[in-house]
């Protein structure tokens, strides 16, 4: 065998190992990332370019969509990223971190040692990241403040200069997707800053020339002879004192002041009073508007500052009256019609004196209610809440079909009789509850239950004209009943008759025996449904039919004390008989409703 023959061989044994070996490496390297490789500390390196992506987006999940942290000087902001438009791009991000395959010797290697921290590929929606970067804008901005003064009590509070920010918003939009995603770590944002025009002594000087002497005592409001006085204490609320361009500009926020003004400017202005409806003698009639002269409140803040900086024996000002119409005119309301009595109801009631007290209240409450078309008639709002502040006494409601004291009881004698006057006038019943069994004195099936807040009786006057609520109560006595009677006075539209089915589906009371200490006892009633009909008509034509079905409960037979034949263990100091009950008699009475 020849030298060159040999070399040959020799070559060619080389040449394979070379090949060998190369193919190991690519077979090793294959598509995987280089083995340095991190994307936002999130290693991904020596993976296959599925893994790397599945664990890319796992890794990035919480950071991608969490708040772009921001600041201007010293404050700091938010954006979310789905509002900016901007998203990470995972598969083109594994792209950049050089995955795929290639027989290039360079990217074997690198894939083998190389790698590096790769930036994520972010997306970006320009029209969203610009709306983001303009709200964002209207965050950061703040004009500068040329100092103020506000009042602590009577005491001037001074508030020295500060600088203002404009963000540059064409640079803010680069900010913001750079700052995406985002570390927690606020970004500055390119934000410039604008100076106030005065110094810290514009204020000082506001302090001495108009702050502290407004303080300094009372000040005097004069109409031709009459006049009233203002505390500082009334006003200082309202008072603030700023500082542009070196002048001192006080200001009086007499919107504010409107509530003192009203109760102080009594006796210097006549206010206006709106026409109304009321009751005299028989029947309704149109009380007049009257017209008034008040304080000008265009002009009276402008006459306060100018004295409040005066000192002592100068601290006063004429303030000019303005005529002022009422607001609803005696044409306005001759206008709503109210003349004819359209609804008329009253129902008696046996004497207790909570319920003269209660059904008093509440029918002194609702005398006199005006509604204007379309407006609705509300008890509750009318009445208000049942208290002992609020004028009622504490008798007996209907609680879960047992008879219970309470404040109030009775209220619902006036619901009923206010609601029977409503259905008769033809109006729109909103909302009414029968009580849950039936009470012998009440129209049947036709009669309304209250309760504060939830359990009301509400009508809309769709009648086309105003209305008058008039009751006349009339209290009982030992010896003669009480009564209600609720006129709704109106314009006719409608002429209403009523009618109802017979008593169906009866239900038998139980009989109860209670002996807790706050027992009521209660007389048996038994339950049964009803239908009410309402039959509205016109000229003699019948043109609609209303009905509505009352299930009233059985009130159970309830007697105070142990049933018959229990063993009862006798309270310390054996068993008290009550006066005027022989031992072993059950008596029972139904209480007062």
């Amino acid at each position: 065998m020849g030298r060159k023959q040999l070399a040959g061989i020799i070559a060619a044994a080389g040449l394979g190992v070379v090949v060998v070996g190369y193919g190991a490496a690519f077979a090793f390297a294959g598509a995987k990332i280089p083995t340095d490789t991190t994307v936002l500390g999130i290693p991904i390196g020596g993976l296959s370019e599925d893994d790397a992506k599945t664990k890319l987006t796992a890794g990035l999940k919480d950071r991608i969509s969490a708040p772009i942290a921001l600041q201007a000087g010293d404050s700091k902001f938010q954006v979310l990223p789905a509002d900016a438009g901007l998203s990470v791009d995972v598969d083109k991000t594994v792209a950049a971190a050089g995955a795929g395959r290639s027989l290039a010797p360079g990217r074997i290697w690198h894939a083998l040692t190389g790698g590096d921290a790769v930036e994520p590929v972010v997306t970006k929606d320009d029209a969203k990241l610009k709306a983001a970067v303009d709200k964002l804008a209207r965050q950061v901005n703040r004009k500068a403040t040329e100092g103020t003064i506000t009042f602590k009590g009577t005491q001037p509070v001074k508030h020295d200069p500060a600088d203002g920010l404009q963000l540059d918003t064409a640079k803010a939009v680069d900010a913001v997707f750079a700052a995406y995603p985002s570390d927690g770590t606020p970004k500055e944002l390119p934000a410039g800053v604008t100076k106030p025009q005065a110094a810290t002594e514009a204020i000082d000087k506001a302090l001495k020339e108009f702050a502290e002497p407004a303080m300094s005592g009372p000040i005097r409001l004069t109409v031709g002879s009459k006049s009233v006085e203002l505390e500082p204490a009334e006003l200082a609320p309202a008072l603030s004192v700023s500082v542009q361009e070196g002048k001192v500009i006080p200001a009086l926020n007499t919107k504010s002041l409107e509530p003192l003004f009203l109760q102080r400017f009594k006796s210097l202005e006549t206010l206006p009073k709106d026409a109304t409806v009321q009751i005299v003698g028989a029947g309704p009639k149109v009380v007049p508007a009257v017209n008034g002269m008040v304080v000008d409140r265009a002009k009276v803040g402008a006459a306060i500052l100018a004295i409040l900086p005066k000192p002592t024996g100068e601290r006063r000002a004429a303030v000019p009256l303005t005529a002022t119409p009422a607001k609803f005119t005696t044409a306005q309301a001759a206008a709503l019609g109210i003349t004819q009595n359209i609804g008329d109801f009253k129902t008696e009631f046996p004497h207790a004196p909570y319920r003269n007290t209660n059904i008093g209240t509440a029918a002194a409450k609702i005398n006199g209610t005006l509604l204007k078309p379309n407006e609705e008639f509300s008890l509750n709002k009318i009445v208000g809440e049942r208290t002992k502040e609020n004028g009622f006494a504490e008798g007996y409601i209907i609680s879960g079909g047992k008879f219970e004291k309470d404040f109030g009881g009775g209220v619902s004698q006036s619901a009923t009789t206010t609601f029977n006057a409503a259905f008769f006038a033809g109006l729109k019943i909103v909302e009414h509850k029968a009580h849950s069994v039936y009470i012998s004195r009440y129209p049947v099936g036709r009669e309304a239950t209250v309760a504060w807040p939830n359990v009301d009786l509400k009508f809309l006057n769709d009648s086309g004209h105003g209305l008058l609520v008039q009751t006349i109560f009339k209290a009982s006595t030992p010896g003669s009943k009480g009564s209600i009677r609720v006129i709704i006075w109106g314009t006719k539209f409608v002429d209403v008759t009523a009618g109802q089915s017979e008593r169906t589906n009866f239900r038998q009371p139980s009989v109860v025996y209670n002996t807790a200490a706050k027992c009521e006892p209660q007389a048996p009633t038994p339950g049964f449904d009803i239908t009410i009909y309402r039959y509205l008509a016109k000229n003699g034509v019948r043109q609609k039919t209303e009905s509505f079905t009352t299930k009233y409960n059985a009130a159970d037979d309830i007697r105070c004390g142990p049933k018959p034949g229990t063993t009862v263990t006798p309270p310390p100091g054996g068993i008290t008989t009550p006066p005027g009950r022989k031992p072993g008699v059950t008596t029972t009475t139904r209480p007062p409703s």
